[in-house]
């Protein structure tokens, strides 16, 4: 690993400084949950507390937001670049963090946490793909899993300070980390395929001199095979019925869709932004303030493990098996919960369940179900389609954390938070399902590979790609 960065290193901080946005959209999707505490308080920006309803706007607003992101880069990537894309994000960004730091009233939080999600949108649809075109195929994963590692810190920064300062002291912490984007941003590269689409053959050459630390001679090759798939792709100008033109398309559509809900679906969102309040539900036998913390850390170096073993293991298998541990977790958490509110029994003697639950719920959703669907939405299309097919998976697993952050409170409001929980470890043993049976392995292939693999035909033959070949 070592010797690899000191070959790649130019790549990790290209991949480094784009993703830096995604600490600060991290810090406002975790800053609901020692937040909205706070509004219940004395020193409260509001001149009313919030009820539970508006708690949860204030929460799902911010997902919501996140369907704008696809809406917006989608139709612009072709035309700027990855490069002013990202550092457009740092727009809303910033603006969300001036709403919340001048909010008095519920209407301005809510633009504040629309904006937040704007921004974490556009760069959920564009980072992942920035990342994969700048990247040699034996570090791809490595690299797109630097975007995770970067939330997650965030996530650590709005539950380290969070408890331990006013709404404002983190409000303007975010917005002060917000600031360094621009200049971050200002110093990465433009990716080298949007310059060979463009016809700006020397500076693509100059960008991948620069992030191989080679020669002109050397990256000849690599550009001219970039000059082949653009010739070869790009005949006709790019449109959404391309993505079920082939049979390859609509099998790695259908699988970055789904999991792209999955990683919705198995409550990520949900328990980073309610955090404090979950662990005081389910009767966590530490502070909730203090739990919040372990689970950022945990967080934090999980992802740092997250770029060793994903290009090692493999997609498929990381899919499968944290599934399948997120259900077992899940289900346990709701069994927990109730013996413990429903039939009263006292389970003081093991409160350390739910803490220790959901610490290896962040380590298997960090290593696997997190990271992975970006992964293979940047290495499954071909280059025509690949920002369609991103902001289509984008839109569809914003949409399906909308629906189920702005619900899942009323659902253990009304039903138990042990049925909120079965819920969720229901959705991630159907992704285990289809992790297990459905998912090719796209471990170090070529994206000629990849695709060669999806539209294969086998005929009455077994096919390694599994219950795909049959359908």
């Amino acid at each position: 690993m070592i010797g690899t960065l000191k070959l790649k290193w130019r790549q990790y901080l290209a991949a480094s400084l784009a993703s830096y946005g995604s600490l600060c959209t991290g810090m406002s999707m975790g800053w609901t949950s020692p937040v909205l505490p706070q509004l219940r308080g004395e020193r409260s920006p509001l001149a009313e507390h919030p009820t539970l309803q508006e708690e949860s706007w204030i929460g799902s607003l911010l997902v919501l937001g996140g369907l704008l992101g696809p809406l917006i880069t989608v139709p612009l990537s072709r035309q700027i670049g990855r490069r002013w894309i990202i550092m457009s994000t740092n727009l809303p960004l910033l603006l969300g963090w001036l709403l919340a730091g001048v909010a008095t009233n519920l209407e301005t939080l809510y633009a504040a946490r629309i904006m937040w999600g704007c921004a974490t949108g556009m760069q959920f649809a564009t980072i992942p793909i920035y990342i994969g075109e700048i990247a040699e195929d034996k570090i791809r994963g490595s690299l797109s899993a630097l975007f995770l590692l970067f939330i997650n810190v965030g996530f650590l920064l709005a539950y380290a300070i969070g408890p331990f300062t006013s709404y404002w002291g983190l409000t303007g912490t975010g917005g002060i980390l917000s600031l360094f984007y621009l200049p971050f941003t200002w110093l990465i590269p433009e990716s080298p395929f949007f310059l060979v689409y463009k016809g700006r053959l020397d500076e693509a050459s100059a960008v991948l001199q620069q992030l191989r630390g080679t020669s002109k001679e050397a990256v000849q090759p690599e550009l001219d095979a970039l000059q082949a798939m653009i010739a070869r792709e790009f005949k006709e100008e790019p449109r959404i019925r391309d993505l079920w033109a082939t049979r390859g398309n609509l099998k790695a559509l259908g699988i970055c869709v789904f999991l792209a809900m999955l990683l919705q679906l198995s409550g990520i969102d949900v328990l980073l932004f309610y955090m404090e309040e979950l662990l005081a539900k389910v009767g966590s036998s530490i502070s909730a303030a203090h739990g919040t913390i372990i689970m950022g850390v945990v967080q934090v170096v999980t992802s740092c493990v997250t770029p060793l073993v994903v290009d090692r293991l493999g997609r498929k298998l990381l899919m499968w098996t944290t599934s399948l541990g997120l259900t077992v977790f899940l289900g346990l958490i709701g069994v927990y919960a109730v013996l413990d509110s429903h039939f009263k029994v006292d389970v003081s003697h093991v409160a350390f369940i739910p803490l220790v639950c959901l610490v290896f719920y962040m380590i298997l959703f960090t290593l696997g179900v997190g990271p992975v669907p970006w992964i293979l939405v940047a290495e499954m299309f071909p280059v025509k389609t690949k920002c369609i097919a991103s902001g289509i998976a984008s839109f569809m697993c914003w949409l399906a954390g909308f629906i189920w952050t702005r619900f899942f409170r009323d659902v253990a409001a009304s039903y138990g938070i042990y049925t909120a929980f079965w819920i969720l470890a229901i959705c991630c043993g159907f992704g285990f399902i289809f992790s297990a049976t459905l998912l090719p392995e796209t471990k170090g292939k070529t994206f000629d590979e990849i695709q060669e693999m999806l539209n294969k035909r086998c005929g009455s033959k077994p096919c390694a790609n599994g219950l795909w070949s049959h359908l």
